[in-house]
């Protein structure tokens, strides 16, 4: 069984799910600020194994392997930001919810490229 697509699937679930969470927290529900956390940097150890299975993959091209770069980033900046609402930086808000919605397109966009390289290599090549 391939992990890859699996654990893609389980970081756009959970993008999703964060950003529906992160809305709630924004509104006052103060009590999911502890899940929102943990999916959080939950969601950076995904990112980081499917990030360092791209780089290892010897048959992933290099648009993978930079948009999983430039995902490993944005999340990283993702939880920075995250922590500066918690202490206090309010006029982040808006950052931190755009930076989502980048994850989230960022997210689509490597499924989208790994389902056509799967389709390329399990199509018979008609040359």
């Amino acid at each position: 069984m391939k992990f890859a697509p699996v654990l893609g699937s389980l970081v756009l679930f959970g993008v999703i799910v964060q950003i529906i969470l992160g809305f709630q927290v924004s509104a006052g529900v103060d009590e999911l600020i502890g899940a929102h956390i943990l999916m959080g940097v939950a969601g950076l150890v995904v990112v980081l194994v499917l990030t360092a299975m791209a780089f290892r993959s010897k048959s992933a091209t290099i648009y993978p392997k930079v948009i999983m770069g430039i995902l490993t980033l944005v999340v990283l900046v993702q939880i920075g930001l995250g922590f500066q609402l918690l202490n206090g930086a309010d006029a982040l808000a808006v950052s931190h919810q755009a930076n989502a919605f980048v994850i989230l397109g960022l997210s689509l966009l490597i499924g989208a490229i790994t389902m056509k390289a799967a389709k390329k290599q399990s199509s018979p090549s008609s040359s």
